[in-house]
């Protein structure tokens, strides 16, 4: 793996102390949370390279990672990727009235925009953060062979990687902070993305300490199947997560109090500020008719705060305290199935689908019916994947993936026709590039950008 770089140090004194105030972090199971232990000190001046300082910054790291995923919850800083990306896909409707996210629900944002901003400068943060606390872990905690604080942030520095990939244009640009100094990095298209998310992850398995936490294993086996997915390599994705587990989780942990560390979805989605969506746009998926229980909802009967939008309270996340599902074993066997699809093994891909429907959730689920055929197959993986996964962040990722591999158009895969503010959906399938880093970065190329 290339060498992580380094922050400066007066940023990353400031980063540890802006990040252990208000630590929002990962559980690797029930108990084991950094909510509910001891936390490190804030390091002082100086303290950095000690196994205090690098421990500081691996929290630091898991700070940063879940709050741009998850959002904040305050509802005052930044929404986040699982809000973002929901509302671009059919899984959310804005019904707030925030200017700059209702772009990204009508798929028409513009490089200027406060949303875009911070998501996409706070996951650079949580990359580069992560990268950082690996090489600190590295350098100075007391036995880095058994520390599974290292290959836990090589995976989630992965994880930074596929969002890009997944969620952004081909066309994203890395950057870094050296001794204060911005070091304006590489564009990478989408499969160099991918590629250096799978070297994060291969870089983490690789670790000796791999081996002391199997959730750390089991993290990256996941993470790194979801870039080989996004690559079209199905088989290469389902035998990385051959030897998950069904019942594994890889969680960020969220508090009721402050509300900077409250589950986010559960604010905006029962704070009238995004609703349920159903078969948005013509082509989104059935979410509320369905009536599946993995995707409860409540029926307000009136708007939300645009006073516009029907306000359909989004209920997976009961309360502020609720964790998110960063990866686990159910994605593991979903990666499985698509594999078998792609084997034209449709029986294989029916029999692992049904057995996470009679198994992982109680009570079970209805059997589904048998493909028509190819294409019914192929709808029938996509919606159980996003009935299990909804609001995990994965839906935008799938629907351009129904795009690029699977040859549908992309006006039969997104919400297209009128749009229920006014006007109409627009054409835009992924982020931008900010126009703040496209007027900084002399590296970056807005023709690459697609």
């Amino acid at each position: 793996m290339p060498a992580a770089s380094w922050l400066g140090a007066r940023a990353a004194r400031r980063i540890i102390a802006q990040s252990l105030l208000v630590a929002s972090s990962l559980i690797l199971g029930p108990g084991c949370g950094l909510l509910d232990t001891n936390q490190p000190d804030i390091i002082e001046p100086g303290g950095l390279e000690t196994p205090e300082g690098a421990e500081a910054l691996r929290v630091g790291a898991i700070h940063d990672f879940g709050f741009v995923k998850d959002g904040d919850g305050s509802q005052f800083d930044t929404e986040g990727l699982v809000l973002l990306t929901g509302d671009m896909a059919d899984e959310f409707m804005h019904s707030g009235f925030i200017p700059s996210t209702v772009e990204f629900d009508q798929r028409v944002i513009a490089p200027l925009n406060s949303s875009l901003d911070d998501v996409f400068f706070r996951l650079h943060r949580a990359r580069t953060l992560s990268e950082g606390a690996a090489t600190a872990l590295e350098t100075f905690a007391v036995d880095p062979d058994n520390n599974a604080g290292i290959p836990e942030m090589l995976s989630l520095a992965g994880f930074t990687y596929v969002y890009f990939a997944e969620d952004f244009c081909s066309g994203v640009t890395y950057s870094s902070t050296v001794n204060d100094q911005p070091v304006f990095g590489p564009q990478l298209d989408t499969q160099q993305s991918l590629d250096t998310a799978i070297a994060r992850f291969d870089s983490a398995l690789s670790r000796p300490a791999i081996s002391v936490d199997p959730n750390i294993e089991y993290l990256a086996s996941v993470g790194r199947a979801r870039a080989l997915l996004n690559k079209g390599d199905y088989a290469g994705a389902a035998a990385a997560v051959a030897g998950v587990p069904t019942d594994f989780q890889y969680l960020s942990e969220h508090s009721a109090s402050p509300l900077d560390l409250a589950n986010a979805i559960f604010i905006y989605g029962t704070g009238g500020t995004i609703s349920m969506s159903d078969v948005e746009g013509g082509n989104g998926l059935p979410f509320r008719t369905n009536n599946d229980a993995r995707v409860p909802f409540f029926d307000t009967g009136t708007t939300g705060l645009d006073q516009t939008t029907p306000q359909f309270d989004v209920l997976k996340y009961p309360d502020e305290a609720t964790s998110i599902v960063v990866a686990d074993g159910i994605e593991a066997r979903l990666i499985e199935a698509e594999d078998r699809l792609n084997a034209s093994d449709i029986p294989g891909m029916m029999t692992i689908l049904q057995d996470l429907r009679d198994n992982a959730i109680t009570p079970a689920l209805p059997t589904l019916g048998t493909p028509a055929g190819v294409t019914d197959a192929v709808d029938t993986l996509f919606s159980e994947r996003a009935y299990w996964m909804y609001a995990t962040g994965h839906r935008l990722g799938d629907l351009r993936r129904l795009v690029t591999q699977y040859g549908r158009n992309v006006n039969s895969v997104f919400p297209v026709g009128s749009y229920i503010r006014g006007g109409n959906y627009g054409t835009g399938v992924n982020f931008p590039v900010p126009q703040a880093e496209a007027d900084q970065n002399p590296n970056y190329d807005p023709a690459k950008c697609d």
